[in-house]
């Protein structure tokens, strides 16, 4: 019989050991505490007892999440076992009966720093919930995730912006043949989510007679390279229809089938968005600098020249939606906030404001110019009534 090998622990910086068995660690002050505890385990797991009577977080994860995700699709699924694992990696072999606020609250500050804050409540709702069916299962008698002192702190902003009258100008006129050209045109004068697009049919979705964009699907991604079209969109209030304005309206003249497609002519793939996508900035960069960036300054033509910087294309397809809200509200007078909501597929303006309707140079230049004709008007009257009193006086 072959002799096993024994598992050397290594000391962690924290200064305990580590000891692995399958998936789990267990740890202890000395590589025989550690040990114990993993040879504890293997006993009452052999016994069956060890789940149903003291599970640790990582065996009441495994038993639960399946169950929580059985109906979500695959790529929720991933985020929410990438969530989950953030939350075994750090208390996983805690028993469960032990957590407390305080580690939850541990829990964000160092494993959630620096994400986003729809990041941040999405992995609150699903500690909540876990814990809620612990609570349920009568495993603990309070939730430790929905405590006041757990409560996540918030996140950054998505980091996206509005373009420049520029870069829109740019993207109306150059490369305008690209096969992406319809689909970014589609995101900045219809305010798509790009997964919207991605599932967007001319023939079936838009009536150029009527001038209006029905959303009614969106793709979500299926295993690691396909993308899957769906009904089920990203919120209740995503199905929505949308205004055909003249640049897209132009823009889709002449164009039959799905809004984007492959090179070869086939349902886009995430890999094939990918490359579009690529292809469409260096088509946009060549364009607007006169030839690819490797080239810039080393052709003939560029011979005893002094060339500005070579100009980089940097927006991102989420920054057209974003260009979308704010030229709404940039209008004079800007687009009434209910019908903005509606266009962007809200519930209600909190994100609007939040995060879309931003300060922009030109709608503070244009309500300075508004303040300063009441404020001029209010000087004007109160002349007029101050030349009448003085009549007044004088005639008295």
């Amino acid at each position: 019989m072959p002799r096993q090998k024994k598992q050397r622990l290594k000391k962690r910086a924290d200064g305990r050991y580590k000891c692995k068995y399958h998936d789990r660690q267990f740890y202890g002050n000395t590589p025989e505490e550690a040990a114990a505890k993993r040879d504890e385990y293997k006993r009452l797991e052999a016994a069956g007892e060890y789940r149903r009577q003291n599970p640790t977080v990582k065996d009441y994860a495994d038993l639960w999440l399946p169950g929580r995700i059985v109906s979500a699709s695959d790529q929720t699924k991933k985020e929410l076992k990438c969530l989950m694992k953030k939350l075994t990696d750090s208390l996983g072999d805690r028993d469960i009966r032990g957590i407390v606020a305080g580690d939850i609250k541990v829990l964000y500050t160092t494993e959630f720093k620096d994400y986003s804050d729809s990041y941040i409540k999405a992995a609150a709702q699903l500690y909540r919930a876990m814990f809620d069916a612990a609570v349920d299962d009568g495993l603990i008698k309070v939730n430790p995730a929905r405590q006041k002192s757990a409560k996540p702190h918030r996140g950054t902003l998505a980091d996206s912006r509005a373009i420049s009258d520029q870069e829109r100008k740019w993207i109306e006129t150059l490369c305008t043949d690209h096969r992406a050209h319809a689909a970014v045109m589609a995101m900045l004068y219809a305010g798509l989510r790009p997964q919207e697009t991605k599932a967007l049919n001319i023939e079936r979705d838009i009536n150029m007679d009527a001038g209006t964009i029905r959303v009614n699907e969106s793709v979500h991604m299926v295993g690691t390279n396909q993308y899957q079209a769906t009904r089920k969109l990203k919120t209740d209030f995503s199905g929505r229809e949308v205004p055909l304005f003249p640049p897209l309206k132009k823009a889709l003249e002449g164009r039959k089938g799905m809004l984007i497609q492959s090179a070869n002519g086939e349902a886009v793939s995430v890999q094939a968005w990918r490359s579009a996508w690529e292809s469409y900035v260096f088509c946009l960069e060549t364009a607007i600098n006169g030839c690819e960036e490797r080239w810039y300054g080393k052709m003939r033509k560029h011979k005893g020249q002094k060339l500005p910087p070579f100009i980089k294309v940097t927006f991102t397809p989420y920054d057209l939606r974003h260009s979308f809200c704010t030229m709404c509200r940039d209008a004079d007078p800007p687009v009434e906030m209910n019908t903005v909501i509606h266009w962007m597929g809200h519930k209600d303006a909190k994100m609007i404001l939040r995060i879309y309707d931003e300060y922009t140079p030109e709608r503070s230049r244009r309500e300075a110019e508004r303040l300063s004709k009441i404020l001029d008007s209010g000087s004007e009257r109160g002349s007029k009534s101050e030349e009448g009193a003085n009549k007044s006086d004088t005639t008295a």
